[in-house]
């Protein structure tokens, strides 16, 4: 028949109906319908005549219930549905909810005595009794009462509901079913929908039919129920007629009917009923009951059973029929005990089903011999007793009995044992011992089921295991042996008998998985390895795991995890498919979402699940973890402590640094180990003996000293001495006793003449030059020495001087007597005259050194530290002592063309200026010094003249870093010549000098006279005396003192000194406006005065505000003489007893902080303690003594160094072709030979030199720092207006000439004198401000003529409005020599000996012609020459009063701001844009308008300041002050509109900036290519690409120019983002994956170019301070963070986007040409900037790098650059990891908005930023330490920042509450941003602290050694590092238990 006839209850694969409310009944009636009522054949699917009820579910629309007939306990386990149905509206579930409770689902579904089974038997039969029902066509509905009712989703259709009456039969005539059953009986139906009971009444009588019952048969017709309970009805009469099977009766009707819910009745005419056959009801014990057995494993026992039928059997029959059949272990067969048979009649079993057939007979009896085992027994067609009917069945049951631990018995209770596995202790091998009795088969595995074993026959007997072969991961590895066995049966027919067993587990838990793994979206399924995800089994047996996520959220159990393949293992992952809180498997291609739900937080107090699952039986529950408590502790902590300690660690700082010294005893006796340990020589007693006799015998007292030369004999005495030694020095500053010659001008001075005095039991060699203004007496005339520059020899004229022990060189040409006593130093130290100078100077001490047999060269400072070159390869013991470190003698190198020039001025080999001279790109003559020491002396014997200076000096120029150190050689005190007994001053037994302090009012008045004052002599009176210039801080004085007067009315002060730079003409000014101010108690001096002792020793206070004092004799002079000091504590300041003030920030507002401290300290201290600190200061003690051992020790263990190494060394510099000097040659020097000279010994008999300025300023090289160390460092540490304050070329400009003539003469009552005799006592640099250093005294002609037609410019009276050059000062009008000049080498002719006598202009123009050479192309500096910003300044001093005088008009601040503007108008000179030069502009402000540390001070500030727009008039207008020249060619296309600026960035600044920003790590192409992360092979490659590529890029700046180095990493950026466009037209996908993996590495290569682009950018912009720097790093970090935000972004957008489609993210873009339109453009415009730098960057980017010898010796003797490469190391083992996973926290959240989480970006990375800018900034102002002191108290917010967000402790933030959860996620990213911005500024702080103390030569090998280190570490921690992949224990979440995490040493360690 047609199969579309087939009708049944429901279709293949849909849900079961008695799953449903009243499902059963509803079920019976539609089986009623389709098996009797429908014509067709009837269709009944497996299942449901078991009344199966078990649904599943593996999508909304689709539900099944497959329950197999054989016993499952899966379906069980899993019977508890808990989903809905999309396809049917309201689908009343209900049964099928409770399925995993009911014990009968998980037994055999093949029970015969079913109630189901029987009905639909029943249904059966009568369609073999009743032909019609079978086969019968005509259907007929004879009436219904029935309504309509509309269900929701019957979109319209009705749905009624009521009563029917059909009559079912034989088509007449077309039809006979006779001698067929009951041949053409047609059947009456009768049936209900109803859901309840119904009394149905009808009218027989009605002619309608709704409310007529209509039956099938005549009136009158008895009529029976073919179902249970078979009742019978009398019809009534109707008033129809149907006609059936030819009947002209009426048909008979019901006039009522009563019907249960669902009902349903088939009549036939009582005739006409056929008895039913007999079914089996029930059995006792039921089909597949389980047994627990009461008897012994192997004993039998007896088990009663019942079987009850629906009708009256023949007992003898059953039991003579009845089958039994066994499964038992000895094979051993039950048997019925045939005795223990009976039968009864019973009527039970009460029927619950309509049609449902009840119990009328049972049949008793009792097996015997029954074993553990599986039993069944067969009722084989039972008859009844009166053998007319059968069951026409074979009916089969089966019960199973056995122990507890039987599995074939209890599959669920015994699916574990202890009993099972075993070991043999002979062979090691593995057994079992099986004890599943009813089993025919088993079957082991050894791996957890991943594989097993054959089947073998179970016999109950041990079998030795095989274990199975297993690979997987170290991960997925299991301890212990462990067997899953599984037992087949043939009477069951399952196999699902499953046993675990452990060997020896002890009393740890039972298990039946190996481990277990919790996956879900939150670690991308499994596919984030890092976080932590294994669960733990319990010891209740259950596993568990805390699940921190953001809620809701799913997850799956994965008994596996991930397998080899990086895939997660789909062989054991369980999810909840239906939610009835049981694990359930899919399969791996299934489409059904299998995973567990967790819609909602736990609860309100807590952030996580607890999940546990019981591995018995596949369960789960949730539990409530994660105090929400702990997570807010934990967010304030994380916000409040770093900022907290980082306050704390600057109010430490200032606490500790921050305070005045107080200084009551001077230098006093300390115990400890200290005196023991000083380093000693062998004849150090002798030595001390000796110089202590010479110090006896001088009989010179301290308060006295003594003129009777008793000294000069001591010495003279030691002259005859046979190991006498040989000493040269060379300086420039000396004194010549005999010839009463002086030239001294500071320190390096007062040590000469020191040296001179006080070295009698030496040979001193004293080269000298001559100097203009100075008659020489004629004495012992030398041969001449000829050197050679340019390739050309001349002449310098020679004579020698002998004064006892001391034989002077003293040397005669032009270019020394183009110097005078005021200025013996070339007026700067960076151009062609000054290179000239010292190159002449350091062949003549080369040609001294040979001429006289030396046994030591003591160098001073840098002036003749290239001497020693010119003697290699031979070699002599040199010292050098740095009396001023901060000038070094520096030309610049940047090009070939200026290292040839420097290399031809100095007549030195390119390969010697490399090794030893050249730093970098500089020319440094102290480098020399250094290098030779290190060379040869093992960097042993360079000492500073303090014990700070030498410390201080050797941590602050990197000149010195390939020495050892620096060591301390402390000047003296000159006049301190007694006996030294080696012991301090004593803190008992000093007694004031009452008759002294008596006299102090006197000497006070006096100088009170003398300076015009109040006369008071209780009058707190200030003294300042030496030169006015910002090293001796006088603009301090002038800023301090206007407050420090109104506050303290007995206040005076007196200042005096000539004016020596910018810093000293405005204070001038400004002390000026003081004196009107405060009539009668101030006194200011702008010039050169001598001063009576007065003014010494009636001052109460000595003020000595030094920004940098090397040594610092000044504070002892004044101290001797009773004015205490008040001071700073910088260099050899602060031993005298005074007040003394630390300096920790160079910036003016600290200084005048701390200075006024001090001198309010000062003036609190009680009159008792001042006259007890004058009575310990007049005995202070500084020998020379002391000196004289100390460097006898210095130079002896020179000498023995120098011994040892030098026949160590082996030069293999050979000579040069040039025949300049190298190693092998000395052309510098004649051939004459050296004649010996003995000098005679006579005393000394001179006063101490005079102190005045060193040289000038070092060289101009572009840059924050140049591109090395220029002796000058910028930051915090090291003022940028160094420059400014060094700079003498306008130094002495004119006062105002309104100056009244009171401030211009010496005293009130002396005439105004320019030469008298100084009263400065002996030996202070200071205070001895000669006449000579006064720019008002003219020079005296010497005897050798001034070069030139002009001369020197004569000085004017006053302050001459500009000093010339020494270009002009030679011969200005000189015109150049023709370009090809061509010096014949040595090789080609013999230089003849000169007559040329040396001067500037000899070399540098001849024959009316003059070269122009590079040297002469040097930068002017800021002299502020037109008087522009004085005038303005003066004008703004009408206003100034004691609150503005240190703020708006501090004239630091006010000389940055001008310099800041003249610089500006010098880069609009520079551009060629001469109109915007010859402005006088203002200062301008940084490109974000932020300042830095300055008030808006300085010219344009007020309404008053000169007019920007106004031209430049007075002496030089437009742009000559910027001598560039007339041959100056500005900039022109791309290279200056690269020039230009915005505010105070160029444009190509941008650019760089741009190249530093998209270097922050190489995720971004991985990003693009769209994968998650790095694997850890592809991270390896990443790393070591990236390490290679640091190392090239250092390779590639050391070798070609940076202009190169900065462009070539555009290129690779750009092949980069091509490759990834171009790989979507790759069918093929691996390679593809190629190209991405050759694209990432591009990247990777670019990206590690970064530090450099940090460490050249704002090349050109010289002399900018260091908090620019920092503004400007800190917008570069800002910035560098709102790029990797939105390069994450991207990443999560893909990831999610990724997770929801169930496709990578790979495809999802980069499977299109949509890349390509992205990347292409990007592309091409990363080129475009790698072109535009490459052609339009500024000419310092175009400079050939330099050479550093021993670089990288010294940088790694660098303990900040090893601190920092440690933490490098550090972090990045520890931090570098969870790097990804932290910032993938800030966008992986599905409740905060994207738009919300760009806004907190940009409130906390730009508006918060700029925030915390500004209040540093403002703070920077004093502080300018602040922000890397405030860095390193942050601890390390990098650290707090993963804590937070890579723990998991943030991943759900309840602040929000639950109806918000959007604001908790935003709460929480924004304390992550909180602490993001904390960890940039602790970037920026720690850049500061590298920019600081480093040049950005040493800053770029830094950084790219550490990306070096980086890398290492980072692939160590990727291969070993506990948070390798994840959080670890290294970030514990807290919240899931404190302990917990602090428990694990990781997480203290890192």
């Amino acid at each position: 028949m047609d199969p579309r006839h087939m009708f049944g209850m429901t279709g293949q694969d849909v849900f079961r109906w008695p799953a449903l409310a009243n499902g059963t009944q509803r079920q019976l009636l539609g089986f009623f319908v389709t098996v009797l009522e429908i014509p067709g054949i009837p269709m009944i699917l497996y299942g449901e005549e078991q009344g199966s009820y078990i649904l599943e579910n593996l999508a909304n629309d689709y539900v099944f219930g497959r329950t197999p007939m054989a016993s499952q306990r899966a379906w069980q386990l899993h019977g508890c549905y808990n989903l809905s149905e999309t396809v049917y509206v309201d689908i009343p579930f209900n049964s099928s909810g409770y399925g995993c409770y009911d014990e009968s689902v998980s037994l055999d579904h093949r029970d015969p005595s079913h109630p189901i089974h029987n009905i639909l038997k029943r249904m059966y039969e009568l369609r073999r009794q009743y032909p019609t029902l079978n086969d019968g066509y005509n259907l007929i509905t004879l009436s219904n009462q029935t309504y309509n009712i509309y269900l929701p989703g019957s979109e319209g259709i009705p749905s009624p509901h009521g009563l029917w009456s059909v009559y079912r039969g034989r088509t007449e005539g077309v039809q006979d079913f006779a001698r067929i059953g009951q041949g053409n009986q047609g059947v009456w139906f009768v049936y209900h929908n109803e859901n309840r009971t119904v009394d149905y009444h009808f009218d027989c009588k009605s002619a309608n039919r709704s409310k007529v019952l209509l039956a099938a048969f005549d009136t009158g017709t008895v009529v029976k129920n073919l179902f249970y309970p078979y009742e019978e009805f009398t019809l009534e009469s109707s008033t129809f007629s149907y006609g059936l099977e030819g009947s002209i009766e009426l048909n008979g009707c019901l006039s009522t009917l009563s019907m249960a819910p669902w009902e349903y009745k088939a009549f036939v005419p009582k005739a006409q009923w056929v008895t039913p056959a007999p079914m089996v009801t029930r059995v006792v014990p039921g089909h597949d009951s389980r047994l627990e057995s009461t008897v012994g494993y192997g004993d039998a026992e007896t088990v009663p059973i019942q079987i009850r039928f629906s009708s009256e059997m023949d007992c003898d029959a059953i039991a003579e029929n009845l089958v039994i059949q066994s499964k038992t272990e000895k094979n051993q067969v039950a048997q019925l005990n045939k005795s223990s048979v009976a039968c009864i009649m019973a009527d039970t079993d009460a029927p619950k089903h309509i049609g449902e057939i009840a119990t009328k007979f049972i049949f008793n009896a009792d097996i015997i011999n029954v074993f553990n085992g599986v039993h069944t027994y067969t009722v084989n067609n039972a008859t009844t007793k009166n053998g007319l009917l059968f069951t026409n069945a074979v009916d089969r049951f089966m019960f199973r009995i056995g122990q507890s631990d039987n599995p074939m018995v209890f599959p669920l209770s015994s699916n574990y044992t202890k009993s099972l596995l075993h070991k043999n202790d002979s062979d090691g091998s593995l057994y079992i011992s099986p004890r599943a009795t009813g089993a025919n088969k088993f079957r082991y595995s050894t791996n957890w089921g991943t594989s097993f074993s054959q089947w073998f026959d179970y016999n109950g007997a041990n079998l030795t295991l095989i274990k199975q072969p297993w690979t997987g991961t170290k991960v997925q590895e299991w301890d212990g042996d462990h067997v899953v066995v599984h037992y087949w049966s043939e009477m069951t027919g399952s196999s699902e008998h499953v046993q675990h067993a452990d060997l020896d587990r002890g009393n740890l838990p039972l298990r039946r998985w190996p481990h277990a793994y919790v996956e879900g979206s939150w670690n991308q399924w499994g596919y984030d390895i890092g976080l932590p995800n294994e669960m733990t089994l319990a010891s209740h047996g259950r596993w568990e795991y805390d699940l921190v996520a953001e809620w809701p959220t799913v997850s799956v159990v994965n008994v596996w995890g991930m397998n080899p393949d990086g895939v997660p293992d789909k062989s054991m992952a369980f999810g909840d498919v239906d939610g009835d809180r049981v694990l359930d498997w899919v399969p791996p291609d299934s489409l059904a979402k299998n995973v567990i739900q967790f819609p909602r937080p736990a609860s309100t107090k807590h952030l996580a699940y607890r999940l546990a699952v019981n591995d018995g039986n596949y369960s789960y529950s949730f539990g409530a973890v994660g105090d929400t408590w702990v997570q807010t502790v934990l967010a304030v902590l994380l916000a409040l402590v770093p900022l907290m300690t980082g306050i704390l660690c600057c109010v430490a700082f200032m606490k500790f640094f921050y305070k005045v010294k107080f200084n009551e005893l001077g230098i006093t006796e300390k115990g400890g180990l200290l005196p023991y340990v000083r380093p000693k020589l062998p004849n150090q007693q002798a030595l001390r003996r000796s110089v202590a006799k010479l110090f006896t015998d001088s009989k010179v007292s301290l308060a006295a000293p003594q003129e009777d030369n008793s000294l000069s004999g001591a010495l003279a005495a030691e002259t005859g001495s046979p190991d006498r030694r040989t000493v040269l020095i060379a300086t420039m500053e000396y004194e010549i006793e005999d010839w009463e010659i002086k030239i001294k001008i500071g320190g390096l001075g007062v040590m000469a003449s020191l040296m001179g005095k006080n070295l009698g039991h030496q040979n001193l060699i004293w080269v000298v030059p001559c100097v203009g203004g100075v008659q020489y007496p004629v004495d012992r005339v030398a041969q001449p020495m000829d050197i050679v520059i340019f390739g050309k020899s001349y002449r310098i004229e020679v004579q020698y001087h002998t004064l006892r022990n001391i034989t002077f060189v003293l040397l005669d040409a032009p270019v020394f007597r183009k110097q005078s006593k005021a200025e013996p130093y070339p007026p700067r130290m960076d151009d062609l005259d000054s290179a000239i100078y010292y190159s002449a100077w350091n062949s003549c001490i080369a040609e001294a050194i040979n001429r006289f047999p030396i046994d030591l060269y003591h160098i001073n400072d840098y002036h003749g530290a290239v001497a020693p070159l010119h003697l290699l390869p031979r070699t002599i013991p040199v010292c050098l002592s740095l009396h001023n470190a901060e000038f070094q003698g520096l030309w610049p190198i940047r090009t070939s063309e200026e290292f040839e020039e420097i290399s031809e001025v100095y007549n030195l080999d390119k390969d010697l200026v490399q090794e030893y001279v050249q730093f970098g790109q500089v020319f440094n003559l102290l480098h020399a010094g250094a290098s030779y020491l290190r060379k040869h002396q093992k960097g042993f014997g360079a000492v500073g003249v303090s014990k700070k200076y030498g410390k201080r000096s050797f941590a602050r120029y990197p000149i010195f870093w390939g020495l050892h150190n620096v060591g301390s050689l402390p000047n003296p005190d000159p006049t301190d010549t007694g006996d030294w007994d080696k012991k301090l001053l004593q803190k008992e037994g000093v007694v004031i000098d009452t008759v002294m302090e008596a006299e102090r009012g006197e000497l006070r008045i006096a100088a009170q006279r003398w300076a015009g004052l109040k006369i008071d002599p209780t009058a707190q009176l200030f003294v300042f005396v030496g030169r006015w210039s910002q090293q001796k801080g006088i603009d301090l004085i002038a800023d301090v003192f206007f407050s420090i007067l109104e506050q303290h009315p007995t206040a005076q002060l007196i200042c005096v000194g000539p004016v020596i730079d910018l810093y000293g003409k405005f204070a001038a000014v400004k002390l000026e406006k003081m004196m009107e101010n405060f009539p009668g108690r101030v006194y200011s001096k702008p010039e050169f005065t001598s001063l009576p002792p007065c003014i010494f020793s009636g001052a109460e206070f000595s003020l000595i505000p030094s920004r940098d004092e090397p040594f610092g004799l000044v504070a002892v002079e004044f101290g001797r003489k009773g004015a205490l000091g008040v001071g700073s504590r910088v260099g050899g300041l602060g031993n005298m007893p005074g007040w003394w003030y630390t300096i920790e920030s160079p910036t003016t507002k600290h200084l005048i902080s701390q200075f006024k401290d001090a001198i309010h300290a000062a003036l609190s201290t009680p009159t008792e303690t001042r006259a007890m600190m004058r009575a310990r200061s007049r005995l202070q003690r500084f020998p020379v003594a002391q000196w004289v051992e100390d460097l006898e020790i210095l130079q002896s263990k020179s000498i023995r160094l120098h011994e040892k190494y030098a026949s160590k060394q082996q030069n293999p510099l050979m000579i040069s072709e040039s025949g300049r000097a190298s190693p092998s040659t000395s052309t510098a020097l004649t051939a004459l030979s050296s004649p010996q000279s003995t000098a005679p010994n006579t005393a000394p008999n001179s006063e101490p030199p005079s102190r005045a300025m060193s040289p000038t300023r070092e060289a101009v090289i572009p840059g924050p720092q140049g591109q090395m160390s220029l002796g000058r460092f910028f930051g915090p540490s090291h003022p940028s207006s160094a420059r400014r304050g060094r700079s003498r070329s306008n130094s002495r400009n004119r006062l105002k000439s309104k100056r009244s003539t009171s401030s211009l003469r010496g005293g009130p009552n002396e005439p105004v004198t320019q030469n008298r005799v100084s009263v400065v006592p002996e030996g202070n640099e200071d205070l001895a401000v000669l006449a000579q250093s006064s720019p008002h005294l003219k020079p005296t002609t010497h005897d050798i003529p001034e070069e030139g037609p002009s001369g020197a410019e004569t000085p004017v009276e006053g302050f001459p409005r500009r000093f010339p050059t020494l270009a002009q000062l030679d011969m200005p009008g000189f015109s150049p020599v023709p370009s090809g000049r061509n010096t014949p080498t040595p090789e080609q002719q013999e230089i003849p000996r000169s007559e040329t006598p040396l001067s500037v202009h000899s070399v540098v123009g001849e024959n009316g012609e003059q070269k122009k050479y590079n040297l002469q192309k040097v930068d002017p500096f800021f002299t502020d020459s037109n008087e522009t910003y004085y005038r303005a300044f003066e004008k703004k001093l009408n206003s100034v009063n004691s609150k503005n005088a240190e703020d708006q008009l501090c004239i630091e601040e006010y000389l940055v701001k001008s310099e800041k503007a003249w610089f500006n108008r010098f880069h609009q000179a520079k551009m060629g844009n001469s109109a915007a030069a010859s402005r006088a502009g203002t200062p301008a402000s940084s490109v974000f308008r932020l300042n830095w540390g300055r008030h808006d001070v300085g010219p344009g500030s007020g309404d008053d300041s000169p007019n920007p727009d106004s031209p430049v008039s007075d002496h030089q207008s437009g742009t000559a002050q910027f001598l560039l020249g007339d041959d100056y060619v500005p900039p022109s296309g791309l290279n200056k509109f690269m020039q230009k600026k915005i505010g105070d960035w160029h444009l190509y600044s941008f650019l760089l900036a741009f190249g530093q920003i998209i270097a922050a790590n190489s995720y971004q192409i991985t990003l693009l290519t769209g994968e998650h992360g790095q694997s850890a092979n592809k991270l390896y490659i990443i790393a070591c690409i990236y390490l290679v590529a640091s190392s090239l890029w250092w390779l590639l700046f050391r070798l070609v120019k940076q202009v190169y180095v900065l462009s070539l990493p555009f290129l690779l950026y750009g092949l980069a983002f091509f490759l990834v466009g171009m790989a979507p037209y790759t069918s093929d996908l691996a390679a593809r994956g190629w190209i991405y993996n050759v694209a990432t590495a591009f990247y990777a290569a670019g990206s590690a170019s970064g530090s450099l682009f940090f460490a050249l950018n704002f090349g050109t912009e010289g002399g900018t301070p260091a908090h620019s720097w920092a503004f400007r790093a800190c917008v570069i970090q800002g910035s560098q963070q709102l790029y990797v935000a939105a390069l994450w972004y991207w990443g999560s957008t893909l990831t999610a986007s990724s997770d929801a489609t169930g496709t990578s993210a790979s495809v999802l873009l980069t499977s299109s040409p949509t890349v390509t339109a992205i990347t292409t453009p990007i592309a091409c415009f990363l080129w475009a900037i790698g072109l535009i730098l490459l052609f339009g960057l500024p000419n310092y980017y175009r400079q050939h790098p330099g050479t550093i010898p021993s670089f990288y010796t010294a940088l790694f003797r660098r303990k900040i650059v090893l601190w920092f490469f440690l933490a490098v190391l550090i972090q990045n083992y520890w931090l570098s990891a969870p790097y990804g996973r932290n910032w993938r926290y800030l966008w992986n959240s599905q409740h905060a908005p994207a738009w919300g989480i760009l806004i907190l970006i940009l409130i906390f990375f730009i508006a918060i930023w700029a925030l915390l800018l500004f209040i540093l900034g403002h703070l920077s102002k004093q502080h300018s330490w602040l922000i890397p002191i405030f860095s390193i108290g942050l601890g390390a917010p990098r650290w707090a920042q993963m804590l937070w967000g890579v723990s998991g402790i943030a991943t759900f933030v309840p602040w929000g509450g639950s109806s918000t959860p959007a604001l908790g996620a935003i709460l929480g990213r924004a304390l992550w941003c909180w602490m993001a911005v904390l960890d940039s500024i602790q970037g920026v702080g720690f850049g500061m602290i590298l920019l600081q103390t480093l040049t950005r030569f040493h800053v770029a090998f830094t950084l790219l050694f550490a990306q070096v280190i980086g890398s290492v570490a980072t692939i160590a921690a990727r291969a070993s590092a506990p948070d390798a992949t994840g959080p670890g224990t290294v970030f514990p979440n807290f919240s899931l238990g404190a302990e917990r995490g602090l428990r694990h040493h990781w997480f203290w360690i890192a």
